[in-house]
């Protein structure tokens, strides 16, 4: 079962409101068969009961398939092709959208799909250079495209984006604490700061593959 992030965006949020059960599960069929709740308050019950469970069931599995995947470097959506830029220290990943980038890593899910845009880049293909060239879209624009993306294949590079940030945090912490200082802000604000932004993933479930990026990174760099 494949999902947008959009579908999986909509179903997240009904899964978290508080209303009865009954109607988030008509609300859920809907987002899953595109179908209004009118149409699915119509279904008989044994239809609406056998897509509730075919609901159920495949999201086991694409929880399954989450923890086994890997980051991919270009992602094809509405007819565009977009590389996504996981090297938050180089071009094109600049400092105003690696700022970017954490600020809607506040809450992944809602912000999914800004967080794509803001890693992705649009692509063409150069036939006489033989390689991919970039232009430029608003992200406005990109973000509503990547509303669009598999969702397993974006959380895979948030996830992988964020670890990146996360070890190149821990890396920068004394120099960025010195250089708080310098501008008056104490060493015990500036670290709480900076260890709040570093726990963003915290709580969300990690595929297989993160944990061993982690330890390479964490390896790689001493700490």
């Amino acid at each position: 079962m494949k999902l947008s992030i959009r579908q999986f965006q909509e179903l997240y949020f009904i899964a978290k409101s508080e209303e009865e059960d009954i109607d988030k599960s008509i609300k859920m069929v809907g987002v899953v068969t595109g179908l209004i709740p009118e149409k699915v308050e119509q279904m008989k019950m044994v239809k609406f009961n056998k897509l509730c469970a075919d609901i159920q069931t495949k999201f086991e599995l694409l929880t399954a398939k989450m923890m086994k995947g890997k980051p991919v470097k270009y992602v094809s959506v509405n007819g565009i092709t977009y590389q996504l830029n996981y090297k938050i220290d180089k071009e094109p990943m600049n400092a105003g959208k690696y700022v970017e980038a954490i600020t809607f890593g506040k809450d992944v899910i809602d912000n999914l799909h800004k967080i794509l845009a803001t890693m992705a880049t649009p692509v063409k293909f150069n036939w006489r250079r033989m390689k991919y060239v970039p232009y430029e879209r608003d992200h406005v624009d990109i973000a509503t495209d990547m509303e669009d993306v598999d969702f397993e294949v974006a959380y895979h590079a948030a996830v992988f984006f964020y670890l990146l940030y996360r070890v190149s945090m821990q890396i920068s912490l004394p120099y960025l604490v010195k250089e708080a200082k310098k501008k008056g802000v104490s060493e015990d604000t500036t670290r709480q700061l900076l260890n709040d932004s570093i726990s963003i993933l915290d709580g969300l479930p990690m595929p297989k593959w993160s944990q061993i990026s982690k330890e390479y990174l964490l390896n790689r760099f001493g700490i």
